[in-house]
């Protein structure tokens, strides 16, 4: 396979990412801010790759000033960062103007998911770009779920997922509490929800997660997800859609490194 994979941003998720397109049979031109990666710049990956662009940075101003900068027309370009379903459609857009082509494609699985490759991937836009980008899905995910043929559909499912997430989170959280109130401690306790009607992914990875909680900060895991939660709140104010536990479990985040 002679193809070339751009993939900008190599960081806790994008470089396990590369690694496994790379084990797969595609060649890498990787780029990232700090100096990893085999290509110097934004525009040198766009030149050396062959079809693709992964974009998998961090926050909704990279990911505009990543696309801003890719003009090579006939490239897919591919999102799979979490950004506001609003915004991935004006990029889609612009992109169009330039003669490339958005995928929106946000994942979930975090970084264990990133080394397994075993990410969920949530895809939206042309048809035939997600066709010509499925081997590439199929090199670091698992699970691929094509929501819809306009971009901004797979991410307004990725932040649903993150808002269950993250309200799962705070109601384990206040579960541990409770228990420990009484003398019990989380392994005598989760194990019984697992069986229950309370189960969750959080509750069935608690030691993970209580490890968000212990590693704050704006950085870390936490931080995603409260950076994404602050994503949908903004977005979906624009338009008038209530969430008022995700705005609680926003507030509760929060306070974990404040």
């Amino acid at each position: 396979m002679d193809d070339v994979v751009g993939v900008i941003g190599l960081g806790a998720m994008g470089a396990p990412m590369a690694a496994n397109l790379e084990r797969a049979g595609h060649r890498v031109a990787g780029y990232d801010v700090r100096g990893h990666g085999n290509a110097g710049s934004v525009e040198e990956v766009a030149e050396r790759a062959t079809r693709a662009v992964i974009v998998v940075v961090r926050t909704r101003t990279q990911v505009e000033e990543v696309v801003s900068r890719l003009r090579r027309p006939g490239l897919d370009v591919v999102v799979m960062s979490t950004i506001d379903p609003t915004t991935m459609e004006r990029l889609g857009s612009d992109l169009a103007t330039r003669g490339l082509n958005a995928v929106d494609a946000p994942i979930s699985g975090g970084v264990a998911g990133a080394v397994a490759g075993t990410l969920t991937i949530m895809a939206s836009g042309d048809p035939a770009a997600i066709g010509r980008c499925r081997p590439l899905f199929e090199a670091v995910g698992s699970d691929l779920f094509v929501i819809g043929d306009r971009v901004g559909l797979g991410q307004a499912v990725k932040l649903a997922n993150q808002l269950m997430l993250a309200a799962h989170m705070v109601a384990c959280r206040e579960a541990v509490r409770l228990a420990g109130a009484y003398g019990l401690t989380p392994e005598q306790v989760l194990p019984v929800i697992e069986r229950s009607t309370g189960a969750s992914w959080v509750a069935a990875n608690w030691r993970t997660v209580e490890g968000w909680w212990r590693e704050g900060g704006s950085g870390g895991s936490l931080g995603i997800i409260h950076k994404d939660l602050r994503t949908l709140l903004d977005d979906t104010g624009e338009r008038g859609v209530p969430l008022p536990l995700t705005a609680l479990s926003f507030q509760a985040l929060l306070e974990a490194w404040r």
